[in-house]
């Protein structure tokens, strides 16, 4: 019994860090394919920015690898969508993705708690 006990417990364990894994990937792809890369860095996740700054910005976008330090998912889908500010200003732009993509992307972004990780 108990070693029925200690499978199921790995086995939890190993679907678990499996499917970190995968939303994991999936943010960032969902990331990428959205080309929040063209003003945003990652640098914990190998990520760089491939433009400049927007005409007029003030400060250059954040690098957001510690971005779930100061926010949660459920403020930065808020933010992606335009419906808070930050700053006394709305995101530039608006996610136009299904809402199942803005979730992963957001929970993703989320998990980014270290500069250096």
């Amino acid at each position: 019994m108990k070693k029925i006990i200690l499978s199921a417990l790995l086995a939890t364990g190993v679907l678990t860090s499996a499917t970190l894994k995968t939303q994991s990937e999936s943010g960032k792809n969902i990331f990428l394919d959205n080309k929040c890369n063209k003003c945003h860095s990652i640098e914990s996740q190998g990520i760089k920015h491939t433009s400049e700054p927007p005409d007029g910005a003030k400060y250059p976008p954040p690098d957001l690898s510690d971005v779930g330090n100061r926010h949660n998912a459920e403020w930065m889908q808020k933010w992606l969508h335009k419906e808070v500010e930050q700053h006394d200003k709305k995101h530039m732009k608006k996610f136009t993705g299904p809402d199942d993509e803005l979730k992963t992307l957001t929970t993703w972004l989320a998990s980014l708690k270290h500069k250096g990780s």
